[in-house]
Formats: structure tokens, C-alpha cells, sequence
């Protein structure tokens, strides 16, 4: 008897596999067009160099990246929550000519804001730690397409960190 339920249950899963992967699959007809899966997404590139105040560049200094802010004001999506902060927690830093370079692909609203910090982890630091906040407005993308993709933002920045 063991055996039998075994068998039905597994043909069972058999079927049941078999007519959702129909319907699945039947959801994608080219009659209708492609079916989109996803999130509009956007790129936004803040890349920069990091000097000390007589204008050296500087490397191995820490940049993390602890939010990024979303603000949707006017966009219709979440009224009781105009601006939506997202916990990236990211870490690079400068390379040997204090250049850095970051990319955050997110979702692009009215305006999204990048922020930053920038720390001297040395034995011996010498500059005091600096903060910034890079903002992209929607009108800024550019090379989007019609679909999902909202296309890509770049802005530069310098920062300069002052003895301690």
C-alpha cells in the first residue's frame, strides 16, 4: 500500500510540474510580445579623486558608502514615505593616483542621493575623516531605453581631506 502512495504522489508531482510549466510558459506568446520580468533600474556613477590640502593626491583612504537615498516625492509610489533610505554599506578605496570609482544600480525615483565617506585608516592618520552627498535627479539619466532600464548617470567629484 506504502508503495502505491508513493507512486501516486509521485506522479502527481509529475503532473502538477508539468501543467504549471505550460502555463508558464504559454504567459510568454509572441502574439502578445515578450514578457518583462523585473524592476526599472538605473546606473549612477560617482567617481572622484581624493587630495590632501596642497592638492596630492592620496591613496588607500577608506570610502563607505552607508545609505542611499531615494527621494519620490511626486512619484506617485509610497505617499506616506517621500523618501526611501536604502542600506547599502559598501567599501572601496582610493587606488595608488586617489582615484575611486563607485556604482550604485538601484531604482531611479525624482532624485537619488549617494552618500559617502572618506577616512584615513593608516597607522598614522594624518587627515581628518570627510563626508559628501552626490545627488542624481531623474533628468540626468541618459540612454535609457522604453522597457525596464532607465539608463545611467555620471557625476565626479574631488574631496579634500584636511590635516589633523
Amino acid at each position: 500500500m506504502k508503495k502505491l502512495n508513493r507512486k501516486f504522489i509521485k506522479g502527481t508531482n509529475w503532473a502538477l510540474a508539468g501543467i504549471m510549466s505550460a502555463i508558464g510558459f504559454s504567459s510568454c506568446n509572441v502574439i502578445h510580445g515578450p514578457m518583462e520580468y523585473g524592476t526599472p533600474h538605473a546606473d549612477y556613477k560617482v567617481s572622484g579623486k581624493v587630495t590632501d590640502s596642497n592638492g596630492n593626491r592620496l591613496q588607500g583612504i577608506r570610502v563607505t558608502i552607508p545609505e542611499v537615498n531615494h527621494d519620490q516625492r511626486n512619484d506617485g509610489f509610497i505617499p506616506d514615505e517621500p523618501i526611501i533610505t536604502h542600506a547599502v554599506n559598501d567599501t572601496l578605496y582610493t587606488k595608488e593616483n586617489g582615484i575611486f570609482e563607485y556604482i550604485y544600480y538601484g531604482f531611479p525615483t525624482k532624485a537619488v542621493t549617494v552618500k559617502m565617506k572618506f577616512e584615513d585608516i593608516s597607522e598614522i592618520a594624518r587627515y581628518e575623516t570627510d563626508s559628501t552627498a552626490v545627488t542624481f535627479s531623474r533628468s540626468e539619466l541618459k540612454g535609457g531605453d522604453k522597457h525596464w532600464y532607465s539608463g545611467k548617470a555620471n557625476k565626479e567629484v574631488t574631496i579634500q581631506l584636511k590635516d589633523r
